[in-house]
Parts: structure tokens; C-alpha cells; sequence
């Protein structure tokens, strides 16, 4: 398993992973989302979405995953999720670093 399925799998049982366009929208509103990811195959229409409820308020990143590839911790397609725990955020982050650096 790679660096970012550990750290949202983590997020996920420890209940810190929303999903979904809408309610991660709700999160980056209400500022409880502390990083928001879209998978690699979302469509450039809803990214562009979510940058613009991100925008000033938090950085999207996205991932090399695809919704498939998460679907496997959700059990749900989906392109848009965001983790609301600082500590799970700081270890989706050095795994995304790890990932670039690779």
C-alpha cells in the first residue's frame, strides 16, 4: 500500500476522511477541512469547482490516485475528499512529497 492509501485509510477509520463533493465543500465553508485532495481522473469541470470554494481558504492538491483506487477505502467512487485532522494532514502531505520526489 502506498503512502497516501495508509494515510487515508488511517483518516477513514479514525473517522477524519469526508468525501464527496458536497459535504467536502461544507467542510472547507465551515474551515474544518485541513487538506483537500481530487484524484487524478476527476474531470477538469469539477476540479475547477473546487478550486474556486478552495480559493483563499485552502490548497487542492491533487493526488496520482484514482477515484477507483480510493474507492477502495471509501467503498464509494469519488473524486473530491478532504482529511479534518491536522496530524493525518501532515502525513497525507510528506506522502505527497515522498511521491513528487520519487
Amino acid at each position: 500500500m502506498n503512502k497516501i492509501m495508509f494515510a487515508l485509510s488511517l483518516a477513514k477509520k479514525s473517522g477524519k476522511l469526508i468525501y464527496g463533493f458536497d459535504p467536502v465543500k461544507q467542510a472547507v465553508a465551515d474551515k474544518t477541512a485541513k487538506m483537500v485532495f481530487v484524484t487524478s481522473d476527476t474531470s477538469e469541470k469539477t476540479l475547477k469547482r473546487v478550486q474556486q470554494f478552495c480559493q483563499g481558504i485552502i490548497d487542492v492538491n491533487v493526488t496520482s490516485l484514482t477515484q477507483f483506487e480510493v474507492s477502495q477505502i471509501t467503498n464509494k467512487l469519488t473524486g473530491v475528499f478532504a482529511v479534518v485532522d491536522e496530524n493525518i494532514a501532515v502525513l497525507c502531505k510528506n506522502a505527497i512529497s515522498s511521491e513528487k520526489g520519487e
